[in-house]
This record gives structure tokens, C-alpha cells and sequence, in this order.
């Protein structure tokens, strides 16, 4: 009985050592403030028209596919469109603008922008890269210095 006592007891003490290690305490997600900025930042999100960006973002995967295929009917359309993509690029910066100063909001605006556009292209695993690679770039296309802590795959981003 005293042996299975033990074992129980070290059996126990394993499952707590592996929950501590799985779970890492951040005491910045308690600060009242950060929860604050957060809030913030999902108003200015909520308000920001991030359609442009998810215009450019998806034109742009779809040109780089477009030139892995050139016979595709599709990209002579958009060749005749002229500077559609520019203007959506300029019209995109714009409203990235707002966030310039606040990396934390500018990293959960592009997470929306990659969101949005996540289904588009879950079929096609270089398409899902190629989308994150714009989203991560856009802040520089824009001229805008990029978040330095985005993690745009967690549903916290920063």
C-alpha cells in the first residue's frame, strides 16, 4: 500500500510539473492597463477599413500565382486594370496610418487583414505562405517600421 501511496504521490507530482511547464505565467496579461490597450486597439481596428488592404494583399497572392501560370485568362484582366492595385495599396497605408506609432495595434490589424483572407487560400499551402509574407511586409510597403513582436498566428498577436 505505502508503494502505490508513493507512486500516486510522484504520479501526481509529474502531472503538476507538466502542467507548470506547459503553462507560462505572463504577468503582463494582468496588468489592467495592457487589457486596456487591447480594448483600445480592437475599437481602432473595428473602426479602421481594412478592406483595402485585403484587396491588395489578395491581388498580390493572386498575381504571384498568376505568374507560376501565365496562360491563366485572369492576368490579362488585371493588366488592363492599370494602377487598381496601387490605388488599393495607397488607400491601404492610409488606414495603417492610424497605427504607425502603436505596434500592438498595428500587429492586431494585420492579423485581421490575414484573418479575412485566411480562406481564400487554405487550399493551397504556398498561396497560405505567400499571404502571410504580404501581411508581414505591408507595414514597409507602406513606409511604416514593422511590429518587432507580431505573432499574427495566435489570436493575441502581441
Amino acid at each position: 500500500m505505502a508503494k502505490l501511496s508513493i507512486l500516486v504521490a510522484l504520479l501526481a507530482a509529474l502531472l503538476v510539473a507538466e502542467v507548470a511547464s506547459a503553462t507560462r505565467f505572463d504577468p503582463s496579461e494582468w496588468d489592467p492597463r495592457r487589457r486596456g490597450d487591447d480594448e483600445r486597439c480592437e475599437r481602432e481596428v473595428d473602426r479602421a477599413n481594412l478592406r483595402p488592404c485585403e484587396e491588395h494583399i489578395r491581388q498580390r497572392v493572386e498575381d504571384e500565382q498568376d505568374d507560376e501560370y501565365p496562360y491563366n485568362p485572369r492576368r490579362s484582366d488585371r493588366r488592363q486594370r492599370g494602377g487598381y492595385d496601387d490605388e488599393q495599396q495607397e488607400r491601404c497605408c492610409n488606414e495603417l496610418n492610424r497605427f504607425e506609432d502603436n505596434d500592438r495595434c498595428m500587429c492586431q490589424a494585420l492579423q485581421e487583414i490575414l484573418q479575412n483572407q485566411n480562406y481564400r487560400f487554405q487550399q493551397d499551402r504556398s498561396q497560405r505562405q505567400q499571404l502571410e509574407r504580404e501581411v508581414r511586409n505591408l507595414p514597409q510597403k507602406c513606409g511604416f517600421s514593422s511590429p518587432s513582436r507580431c505573432n499574427l498566428n495566435n489570436r493575441r498577436p502581441y
